[in-house]
């Protein structure tokens, strides 16, 4: 069994690349990792890892929001239902040395500096990154953060989140579409969609609820 790195370790970094394969209905055998919200992501993130670690899986990141400017790993995508602030938090990421180099990323419209968009789901930037990850094919999603409880607490603000319950209607209407792909370490979504586990990471999933590209993913998306 590989040995877990630690969080930040730059073994982890290594040799790590964009990856941007065509979508087809056995594109990716990787796992996607959301890290974004309250409680402890990284925590919960440093379990994901080492569990695709474990498995010998790899994993792509999805991180959401504040999280752009305080993730120090390498992230394939970068999202935001907030793209007016996306310049702020790429600004933090470039003041903190985090790489930033192949970086997508992603809102629900177009916006400056914004390369690519497609509509969300009404459940808040985590489950945005669920959608961009489901229409790029994969799945295995690992939520971390992404709790949907009102009182895991942000994990940057620590207060509780008093819309909540406004965001949970987009995950109840999509639940039984989401189940066999995603797995979620803490809160509402793990009561809903279960934790994580070895034998759920490593095992072949055929894709019954595929969703459609994003528009213009893989023709180039938008520019910048």
């Amino acid at each position: 069994m590989p040995q877990a790195i630690p969080f930040g370790d730059p073994r982890w970094l290594k040799d790590r690349k964009p990856m941007y394969a065509p979508k087809d209905a056995e594109h990716i055998d990787r796992a996607a990792i959301v890290v974004c919200g309250g409680g402890d992501p990284f925590a919960e993130y440093r379990d994901a890892r080492n569990l695709c670690n474990f498995a010998g899986k790899e994993a792509d990141f999805f991180i959401g929001n504040d999280m752009i400017g305080a993730f120090p790993d390498y992230a394939t995508h970068a999202l935001t239902l907030h793209p007016d602030k996306l310049s702020h938090w790429q600004g933090i990421r470039r003041k903190n040395g985090f790489p930033t180099a192949g970086m997508q990323f992603w809102s629900h419209r177009p916006y400056s500096g914004v390369n690519h968009y497609t509509r969300d789901w009404s459940g808040s930037t985590g489950l945005f990154c669920v959608k961009v990850a489901r229409e790029l094919g994969y799945k295995h999603v690992i939520l971390c953060g992404v709790h949907m409880s009102p009182t895991s607490g942000h994990f940057v603000r620590k207060v509780d989140w008093k819309d909540c319950a406004n965001f949970m209607r987009g995950w109840q209407l999509r639940l039984d579409n989401l189940r066999p792909y995603v797995r979620s370490f803490g809160g509402w979504t793990r009561e809903e969609l279960g934790c994580p586990t070895l034998e759920w990471i490593s095992s072949p999933i055929v894709d019954e609820h595929p969703e459609p590209a994003p528009p213009g993913y893989f023709n180039g998306g938008l520019k910048a």
